[in-house]
């Protein structure tokens, strides 16, 4: 009697195991399938504000239009300022003859404390974004006349190529941001982006339906769960010079523009005792807001007189957990052309994606490794072509016009404090 019951209870305790494992792998299914759909699905949401068709007017969507748009605000300039200057550099390219950076630089009236660079297009198609923000630069603060100890320098589309073409990097695949190694030096190795290149690095024609596509997220937090997002997020994004087909990569020398670019620098930074230099991103960060990074000075000075034209302005330093650092940094490197002085480095960074939320990181580490699939490999179809240039496109250039509001009054709020700031700001 008592083994009849034994047995009954073995039976009962199985049955009980089994039906644990059943509705465990029911669960784990429905979590799967709720989280591919969310991933999926997921975009950020627009910021809550409303449309200014002022703000609207300086954005366009070609090169040509933004490079023309450029040129006419510096002209409107030209019967008003003593001393104006102006120029392009041609970029040598096999595929296309007008890539061109345009620069124009406008003295202060009667000293040389200081002088203001603003920087556009480093990233290629971020240049829609940073071309609309210098035109709207000159119409709200110089088109009054020139300043009495400031100086201006507007350096246009440093990457003409990917600014045309809609892409992040040179013909050469080269990103510029990580492109200017001072001393020449390009064998820093990137082990995290080695170790994950078969994943960040993926052959044949690219496509968002593959399996490995459809589930990105799950190998991703794999990944993360092994690891950290930092860790990722560093190997993705640090930069590498060991792929020239992979994404970040920064090449083996300086890219052709920068050796023109250094003589421009040169010559008016030199000029002056004081130097601030802006340079314009989109991308990185919460959707529709500015973000301010630098990685943390050396010199104590630098990170002091940042505190002074920023006011009360949350800069990340490069220390945070969210953040990624990197090398061949260009505002870093224009620094070093500097002889005298004080050189104070800024970077604007206009998030898109909500990129300090898992998904929209996740999201935007995907649509890099896809665009870059796509142009050096192909794309499993013409409609899979549109969607993944439109992703990218999307994710630096955005067509919001609620998104292009609002970026745009972050901008002219953090340029009125800067120009307040850096107007009374003495050594």
């Amino acid at each position: 009697m008592r083994s009849t019951v034994f047995v009954s209870n073995g039976m009962k305790w199985k049955t009980m195991m089994l039906w644990s494992f059943v509705l465990i792998a029911v669960l784990v299914l429905i979590a799967v399938l709720v989280s591919t759909i969310m991933y999926a699905k997921y975009w950020p949401a627009d910021p809550g504000v409303d449309r200014k068709d002022e703000y609207l007017a300086y954005f366009h969507e070609t090169y040509a239009d933004s490079r023309r748009a450029f040129l006419a605000s510096v002209a409107g300039l030209k019967k008003d300022h003593a001393g104006l200057e102006r120029g392009k550099l041609i970029v040598p390219s096999q595929l296309d003859v007008d890539l061109t950076i345009d620069w124009c630089y406008l003295p202060a009236k009667d000293t040389t404390d200081k002088l203001l660079i603003l920087n556009s297009g480093l990233h290629g198609i971020e240049g829609f974004t940073g071309s609309a923000m210098q035109c709207m630069f000159i119409d709200e603060f110089l088109i009054e006349g020139p300043r009495n100890d400031m100086g201006f320098l507007f350096l246009h589309a440093l990457n003409p190529f990917g600014f045309k073409y809609r892409r992040k990097v040179t013909e050469n695949n080269v990103d510029l941001n990580r492109n200017c190694m001072e001393g020449g030096s390009y064998h820093i190795s990137n082990d995290g982006y080695r170790e994950l290149a078969d994943f960040l690095m993926p052959g044949g024609a690219a496509s968002t339906k593959d399996l490995r596509n459809r589930f990105f997220h799950l190998t991703s937090i794999y990944k993360i769960v092994r690891e950290s997002m930092g860790v990722l997020r560093q190997a993705a994004l640090q930069g590498q010079y060991d792929f020239p087909l992979g994404f970040y990569y920064g090449g083996k020398e300086f890219e052709p523009q920068i050796d023109s670019l250094s003589l421009i620098l040169e010559r008016y930074m030199n000029q002056y005792q004081t130097v601030l230099n802006v340079d314009l991103h989109t991308a990185y960060g919460e959707r529709g807001k500015l973000h301010l990074f630098i990685d943390k000075p050396e010199d104590n000075r630098v990170e002091e007189s940042i505190g002074r034209i920023f006011p009360g302005v949350a800069v990340d330093w490069g220390d945070s957990e969210d953040f990624y650092t990197i090398n061949g940094q260009y505002i870093e490197w224009a620094g070093s052309l500097k002889k005298e002085g004080l050189y104070i480095p800024m970077l604007f960074e206009f998030g898109t994606m909500d990129s300090q939320k898992t998904f929209g990181a996740l999201k935007s580490i995907q649509i890099m490794i896809l665009e870059n699939q796509g142009y050096h490999y192909g794309y499993s179809s013409e409609k899979e072509e549109e969607k993944i240039k439109g992703d990218f496109s999307e994710m630096y250039y955005p067509t919001s016009p609620l998104w292009r509001t609002k970026v745009m009054e972050e901008a002219l709020a953090m340029m009125q404090l800067m120009m307040q700031q850096y107007e009374v700001f003495r050594l």
